[in-house]
């Protein structure tokens, strides 16, 4: 496949090419941000950029030829158009002037810029550019396989290369836990980041102006954290406890995820949202393999409720400490409003839906979230999960099929309901679309072969969620395929 590229959506040539001169300057203009921040990040792509570094910066001056002016402002030209504020225009001539929406905005003007001049020079003319979607995000499982901050801190510069905004650091998992805890030093598997290493990560995608959103599964997705509290395993008839799965019956238990919440909330304090996963707890097919939790809803939740009541009473405790840090809610869809399971408790309204997958006929349609007045995000694993595996069937998302053959409106294909395509009144409800790495078998690859193999996808990910709307595929991709475990 070629090198995915960002064409511009509008670009009004009218000839001749810019380049800067030997004398060029960078002018910050204040007004709708700071000539420091506007400073940040010129610099920080001058890492990047050595032509962005070298040229002189002044503020508030009248340019003169081969001079770059940059503002940050509301352009006429984005006027009435949804940007999510993140469009630009850049207006070239023997000075170009970018004048964005937003700081992240500048970056994404900056690279346009600085991109054409790697291919010898700007064409002059009006350039006007935006995103089609929303979130354009990518989940890491750094919990499975441990990854160096390094390493991540490479990643989130390859998010802003590719135009995306955010990053999940999903850092528990059965197989690892991968940040110290200081309240509970007994989690962190033998390799984990440091607090010191996720700060100085956190400050690379601020750098950046990349979201950093932290991802703790549970209840179930527990088995490191629960290696060392094996009393609070979830009891199962005929057999021994669910190793991965927490007791929610259990106030402890809950408590000890809560304490978790608490310290991680704490470290992530500048961070806007928090996943808190809710996936394969247990097989939702199954709820009498597990009679302590049906015993605990009746006597805790109501005479009428059931085993399923106690997991959504767990996920909304949850939820609701989650929230009072300030942070927005997101869980997995798979088991929530299943339509063979009666829930009494109603899971929390102000919530967003990772919608990753409905591989079981027993998962709720896209369409019941969007009825029930939920926020979802498209995960669709079919197409989107780059996994650390080798079984028969799986193959690495194709770059191919991202571009040509889908877009960020089509979710994953119900066995029952077939195609799931948002439109219409269910728009409004979209935010955005995430790109998922599952490190499933943790050392089949190194972390530069992991780099490796996801680069062009994710690249063509952000391109594709950049640019759709105009050329949507008529057809979505085919049925999504269950995470292993």
């Amino acid at each position: 496949m070629a090198q995915v590229t960002f064409a511009p959506k509008r670009y009004e040539k009218t000839g001749g090419t810019w380049t800067p001169s030997g004398n060029g300057r960078v002018l910050l203009m204040s007004g709708g941000a700071s000539w420091e921040e506007l400073a940040a990040c010129v610099n920080v792509l001058g890492e990047e950029y050595p032509q962005a570094a070298a040229a002189p910066q002044l503020r508030d001056v009248e340019p003169i030829d081969g001079d770059l002016v940059i503002r940050v402002g509301e352009p006429s030209e984005l006027a009435g158009v949804e940007t999510f504020q993140e469009g630009y225009v850049i207006r070239a001539g023997a000075v170009v002037e970018l004048t964005a929406q937003s700081l992240r905005a500048v970056m994404y003007g900056l690279r346009t810029i600085m991109e054409a001049l790697e291919q010898g020079g700007l064409d002059c003319g009006v350039i006007v550019d935006w995103p089609d979607t929303g979130e354009r995000s990518l989940h890491l499982d750094a919990g499975r396989k441990y990854y160096t901050k390094d390493w991540i801190i490479a990643r989130i510069r390859d998010l802003s290369r590719n135009r995306m905004n955010m990053l999940w650091l999903h850092f528990s998992e059965n197989e690892g836990f991968r940040i110290a805890s200081d309240k509970h030093p007994e989690l962190p598997s033998l390799q984990h980041l440091s607090k010191d290493e996720v700060r100085e990560i956190i400050r690379a995608a601020n750098a950046y102006h990349i979201d950093i959103n932290p991802a703790l599964d549970c209840p179930g997705h527990l088995g490191q954290a629960l290696q060392e509290h094996p009393r609070w395993r979830l009891d199962r008839e005929f057999t021994e406890p669910l190793w991965s799965a927490l007791d929610v019956t259990q106030r402890s238990a809950r408590d000890f995820v809560l304490d978790l919440i608490d310290e991680y909330t704490e470290l992530f304090a500048g961070s806007k949202a928090f996943h808190i996963g809710g996936d394969e707890f247990i097989d939702f097919n199954h709820f009498e393999l597990f009679p302590k939790m049906e015993v605990f809803a009746k006597e805790k939740l109501g005479p009428d409720c059931g085993g399923v009541d106690a997991y959504v009473d767990f996920l909304n405790e949850v939820i609701a400490r989650v929230k009072s840090k300030g942070f927005q809610v997101r869980v997995w869809n798979d088991g929530l409003f299943r339509p063979d399971l009666a829930e009494r408790v109603k899971l929390a309204q102000d919530v967003q839906i990772a919608f990753w997958s409905n591989w079981d006929k027993g998962m709720a349609p896209l369409q019941t979230f969007l009825d029930r007045g939920y926020q979802v995000v498209n995960y669709h694993s079919d197409v989107l999960y780059y996994i650390l595996l080798q079984r028969q069937g799986y193959s690495d998302p194709s770059p191919e099929k991202i571009m040509n053959q889908w877009n960020p409106s089509v979710f994953p294909t119900h066995p029952i309901h077939g195609q799931q395509v948002i439109s219409g009144d269910g728009a409004k409800q979209f935010l955005g679309s995430c790109y998922s790495i599952w490190s499933d078998w943790p050392d089949l690859q190194t972390e530069e072969e992991v780099d490796q193999r996801s680069r062009d996808s994710i690249r063509a990910f952000g391109a594709r969620c950049w640019s759709w709307r105009d050329n949507a595929p008529a057809a979505p991709a085919g049925a999504s395929r269950k995470q292993s475990e």
